[in-house]
């Protein structure tokens, strides 16, 4: 069983729980039972692919990214219905999420970064408290761009944030 297996697990012990105390609303039980079929999902999944990379993200397999990414979990089929399809998209909004917490985190930690996922130029513009668009995240975790097409991008936002500092990977060429 992976440990991503193990932390949507605990999510389903948590949901249960819920849906105890509040016997009437049924979107407790339902959220617990896509989590459920979530952590299946996962176990079905070899342990490449976005299982893999969600696995960078997890912490002791007890959290998963930060507060965006759990709070996207506690939500799961919180009040709509689940399939397989439902799981896949899923662990992908997931991966983004976890790269915007990652880097939240560095911006947080002066560059550290516990995931050991960011690119050095990511990391020098969270110590520069650049906001990089949700977009970004999004082509980051979808591998929608090359590692150079991101840094061209991060280079960009830090010039207009502040135009007169010089960008990361212009630093790297001193």
């Amino acid at each position: 069983m992976s440990s991503l297996q193990d932390y949507f697990r605990a999510q389903v012990r948590w949901r249960r729980e819920k849906a105890e105390e509040y016997p009437d609303d049924e979107r407790n039980a339902q959220s617990a039972a896509a989590l459920e079929s979530l952590a299946e999902y996962v176990n079905s999944e070899a342990d490449g692919g976005i299982v893999a990379e969600l696995k960078k993200h997890q912490f002791e397999g007890r959290s998963l990214g930060g507060a965006e990414t759990g709070r996207a979990v506690s939500r799961y089929g919180y009040g709509y219905p689940v399939n397989s399809m439902s799981h896949e998209a899923f662990l992908e909004e997931l991966l983004v999420l976890c790269f915007k917490d990652a880097y939240a985190y560095a911006s947080e930690q002066e560059g550290f970064d516990p995931t050991e996922t960011l690119y050095p130029f990511e990391i020098a513009a969270a110590c520069r408290d650049v906001s990089l668009p949700s977009g970004y995240f999004e082509r980051r975790a979808k591998g929608g761009s090359t590692e150079s097409q991101l840094q061209a991008w991060v280079d960009e936002l830090v010039l207009e944030e502040a135009p007169d500092t010089i960008p990361p990977s212009w630093e790297e060429d001193r």
